[in-house]
């Protein structure tokens, strides 16, 4: 190989490879920004949308303004970036509560004694009430928390339902249709009730009496083995 060739080579490896010192300031910043939008969260949290205050935030997170405003120049934007995170940890937490080879009713159960605890979580229901406040005066967090969670999450079971409708486990229904009667069933009166505070968290009292009773209202309405024994 010729000398100009070589260095050309070498050039462009260079530029294409990031060095460890790159990966380790990616990582830092990466910890960093979530180590901010946890501070986020709780600021969010105790004080409401509307009273949160950026400076408070960048303050106790001990980082400039200028670079605060740099990655959230607005407190819409910085909301809407908790929400992911937020999302995005519940998420990973049940993602892997749907195997497809398991019985449908064992792995529902599992799935949904998941969610539910964390959909009734201490600041899960706390992000909730500010989304529900403020949605009114800004209907773009509305939005894009339904987009982040509830609509991500019917997609999500609504893609294990379908799988299991083609392997003969689940009725030729609308799988969509079909992930958002289970999740309504598991989480529509719970959630609801404690979010406006007419009820206290029900998971320590009969978690898993709500999760199986979810589950043994849906398998009795979409289960193909059910249908069986009702025509036989």
């Amino acid at each position: 190989m010729e000398f100009e060739e070589m260095a050309t080579l070498k050039q462009k490896t260079s530029i294409h490879t990031p060095s460890p010192t790159t990966t380790v300031h990616a990582r830092l910043e990466d910890d960093r920004v979530a180590e901010l939008l946890d501070i986020a969260a709780e600021v969010f949290i105790a004080h409401g949308f509307e009273g949160a205050s950026t400076t408070e935030i960048a303050s106790r997170a001990k980082t400039s303004k200028r670079t605060f405003y740099s990655r959230f120049p607005t407190k819409e934007r910085l909301f809407i970036a908790v929400l992911e995170r937020r999302i995005d940890f519940i998420f990973s937490q049940v993602s892997a509560a749907l195997p497809l080879d398991p019985p449908i009713e064992e792995t529902l159960k599992e799935y949904g004694s998941r969610l539910l605890r964390l959909a009734l979580s201490e600041d899960q229901i706390a992000i909730l009430r500010v989304v529900s406040m403020e949605s009114v005066r800004f209907p773009e967090l509305g939005e894009h928390f339904y987009e982040l969670g509830p609509k991500r999450g019917f997609v999500y079971l609504g893609n294990y339902m379908e799988e299991q409708i083609k392997r003969g486990g689940l009725l030729k229904e609308d799988p969509m249709l079909m992930a958002e009667h289970f999740i309504s069933l598991l989480t529509g009166g719970p959630v609801r009730w404690v979010v406006i505070g007419v009820q206290r968290n029900p998971i320590a009292r009969s978690g898993q009496q709500l999760v199986d009773a979810a589950v043994r209202v849906f398998l009795r309405a979409y289960s193909a083995q059910a249908l069986g024994a009702k025509t036989s």
